[in-house]
């Protein structure tokens, strides 16, 4: 009977582990959970920073997290020169990424309601290069 307890709590847990699903870091790999939260900027552990936003609006996300990422100073300057100073990864499939996280999770999320359903969303990911 304790071997029967021991592998179904086993069963029940890896079936919990394959429907959760997580985003992926482009940069190191590093999973972390879908973010819900479409005003936050959150951050990886590899320095990393990733944003929802709107496809109309890539520019606007880019740039929050570049305020996120270095001081003002440091800012006007990355802007000043013609230099790459991080790079950028754009998924633009995130739409699709919530409605499977939607569909297979039981209590399921909801898009904040100042977020108009038909606006497509992306997730951005921006890195210092040094």
């Amino acid at each position: 009977m304790k071997d029967l307890r021991a592998i179904l709590s086993k069963v029940h847990t890896e079936k919990r582990l394959l429907q959760k699903h997580i985003v992926v870091c482009p940069f190191c790999e590093n999973g972390h959970p879908v973010p819900t939260d479409f005003d936050s900027i959150h951050r990886c552990d590899c320095g990393a920073c990733y944003k929802v936003c709107g496809n109309h609006s890539l520019e606007t996300g880019v740039g929050d997290i570049a305020q996120q990422l270095w001081s003002d100073e440091e800012l006007d300057f990355v802007r000043s020169i013609p230099i790459d100073f991080c790079n950028i990864v754009i998924e633009k499939d995130f739409d699709r990424l919530l409605d499977l996280k939607q569909t297979s999770d039981s209590l399921g999320i909801e898009r904040f309601c100042k977020y108009d359903i038909n606006v497509h969303l992306s997730l951005v990911w921006v890195k210092r290069l040094f």
